[in-house]
């Protein structure tokens, strides 16, 4: 019953002195019995939505709010803009995914990452090439992983992902 104060409380608090646009708050059940809330702050450009619950926390953000997101201390690539990202935790474990474009090619992207992932001490794994798209699949000691896509977009420059996972800290 307690764990049910906590978050209205919690959010309560978070709000207070906020300089970010609250959009909508509240608090929903699954019809299972399961509690949870949901916070969305921002404006169409920069925005984030929290969804919290027993079984963990969502979030999911666009714009300059995106960035938080970055997994595993990897910088977004320069000049990116981000089109969106999502980042969740739970039952011990957490992941994130981000999206962005670029207007520079696959191959300074993907040479970019490879140079970030082997000062991170991420071990390349996999990669891979494919017509327009490249990939890299690494893993750190720690267990942590990280995928990076990267493809050339139709309207020119690149769209690439980035998603990685591992135990929360």
């Amino acid at each position: 019953m307690y764990k049910l104060l906590i978050l209205p409380v919690t959010f309560a608090i978070a709000a207070c002195g906020s300089n970010d646009d609250e959009r909508a708050t509240g608090t929903f059940d699954d019809g299972e019995g399961n509690r949870g809330s949901y916070s969305v702050r921002g404006d169409d450009e920069n925005s984030e939505t929290v969804i919290k619950s027993d079984k963990g926390e969502v979030r999911i953000a666009t714009g300059d709010k995106a960035i938080k997101d970055l997994p595993l201390d990897i910088p977004l690539y320069p000049g990116a803009t981000v089109q969106t990202s999502m980042a969740g935790m739970g039952e011990g474990k957490s992941g994130a995914m981000l999206v962005f474009q670029t207007s520079d090619s696959v191959d300074d992207v993907m040479d970019f990452y490879r140079k970030q992932m082997k000062s991170k001490d991420i071990s390349i794994k996999t990669e891979v090439k494919s017509g327009d798209m490249q990939m890299l699949g690494g893993e750190r000691g720690d267990g942590e992983g990280v995928h990076i896509s990267a493809n050339k977009s139709p309207d020119g420059g690149v769209t690439a992902t980035i998603i990685a996972g591992g135990n929360s800290r």
